[in-house]
Formats: C-alpha cells, structure tokens, sequence
C-alpha cells in the first residue's frame, strides 16, 4: 500500500509538471501554431515535462491531494502559469500587428486581408508583414529557447503548488494590456505621420487643383509612400523588435515573482 502510495504522489508531480508546459503550449505565439502538429506539441511538452522531473523529485515532496476538486484546481493552476506566460508574449506580438492595422488602414490596404499562417485568422498585408517579422526575429534570438528555459527555471521561483493570484498580477497586466496600444502606436507612427502628411498636400492640391481626382492619384502615391517607407524603416524595425524581445524576456521572471507571492 505504501508503494501505491508513493507512485500516486510521483504521478501527481508530473502532471503538475506536465500541466504547466502545457498551458505555455495554448496560447504562446509559435508554440501555439497551427503550423505545428498537436502529436508534436504533446511531444514536446512530455519531453520537458520528463527531463523537469528528476529535478524536481529530490527537492519538492508531493503529497497526492485526498479531493479530485482540489486536483483539478491545483493542474488548473500549473497550467495558468504556463498560460499566462504565453499571453504575455502574444500582448507583444498583437502590439506588433495591431501598429500593423493602423498603418494598412491609412495605406488603404485594410480591406486586403490575407491568411495567418500561425492562427489561421485573417489580418491585413502590413500587419501581417510586421507580424511575420517580428517571429523570424523571435527566432533569431532564440527566444522560443529563452521561454522554455524560463518556465523550467520557473519551478525555483514558484514550487508546484506554490501559485498566488494577487491583486498585483491583475494590475501587472492591466499596465501591459495599456503598453500594449503604446507600443502599436509606437510602431505605426513614422509611416502613420508621414501619410498623415501626404493626406494634408493632397488636401491643397485639391483646393488648388479641382480638376484633380485624388482618388485615382492619392491612393497609389499613399501605398507607394508608405512601401518605401517601410523598406527604409526595416533596419530599425530589425534592432527595435529586438529590444522589445528582450524586455520581454526580462519582465517573465517579475511576473513569476508576482505569482510566488501570498
């Protein structure tokens, strides 16, 4: 009996190991693709889940709850750390595509929408352009690498069973989900101002000219201005994301502290 016993809390342990690398898989751009295959996923996320556990086995006693109730919140709770890990990565990335919108819209490229090869959703051109973008630089610096090695380090700052939810992680990510507009903001300005501008010699050209149909003329020159433009903003789109990469990588462990917290 003792033997079942002590079977039981080793499984229990690596489910609750194996729920947190889960909830990372659910919703954390490019883990969370639908490029990838759920058997891989699964695969992966049972491969971390075993090479966690030796480690975890000699420094965290499980103790196999006596409520199934308290089971499922406790797997609930590992996954959320996972969870809210990946959805702090995907404010970034909707940051990015939503800079993206606001410049398609300008451009007129806002009813040309094609498809998200990651979520499977429709978004417009430029959006998608700079979506698109910001993964390859995601990989580049092997930030999917960074993220794994973050929730692995994770059970040093929160043990299984060890998950507070606070006032402060809801302020947290209040304060993100507002950067998150900045951000777009940030990213749409310099082609959003410059159009901006274009749309104003437009204007007195229309007043000055009247035979002039800036239908026909301002559209094409506003999705040429904007082009070159973005062409031109690429190197400083490149080292931009880039610093956004890694600002995110350092905010993750503040957010485990804030869950460690009682």
């Amino acid at each position: 009996m003792p033997a079942v016993l002590e079977i039981n809390n080793y499984l229990y342990l690596f489910f609750l190991i194996f729920s947190r690398y889960l909830g990372m898989m659910m919703i954390t751009p490019i883990f969370s693709s639908q490029v990838i295959l759920y058997r891989i996923k699964v695969l992966l996320v049972l491969t971390l889940s075993v090479l966690t556990f030796p480690i975890l086995l000699g420094s965290f006693e499980a103790a196999y709850p006596n409520s199934n109730l308290v089971l499922i919140m406790e797997l609930i709770s590992e996954a959320a750390v996972g969870f809210l890990m990946g959805f702090l990565v995907f404010l970034i990335f909707s940051a990015v595509q939503f800079g993206g919108q606001v410049v398609d819209m300008l451009m007129g490229y806002r009813i040309a929408n094609v498809v998200d090869p990651f979520s499977g959703f429709n978004s417009p051109v430029i959006g998608q352009f700079k979506n698109i973008l910001l993964t390859l630089i995601f990989l580049a610096v092997n930030g999917h690498l960074y993220l794994i090695r973050l929730l692995h380090e994770s059970f040093l700052i929160i043990p299984p069973r060890g998950i507070f939810f606070t006032n402060q992680l809801w302020q947290f990510f209040f304060r993100r989900s507002a950067d998150m507009f900045v951000l777009g903001l940030k990213i749409a300005l310099p082609i959003a101002g410059a159009i901006f501008f274009l749309d104003i010699v437009l204007a007195f050209l229309a007043r000055t000219v009247p035979q002039m149909n800036l239908f026909v003329v301002g559209l094409p020159l506003k999705i040429l201005a904007g082009l070159l433009l973005l062409y031109l903003l690429l190197p400083v789109l490149n080292t931009f994301f880039r610093e956004i990469i890694f600002e995110l990588i350092h905010d993750i462990p503040d957010l485990f502290r804030i869950l460690s917290l009682e």
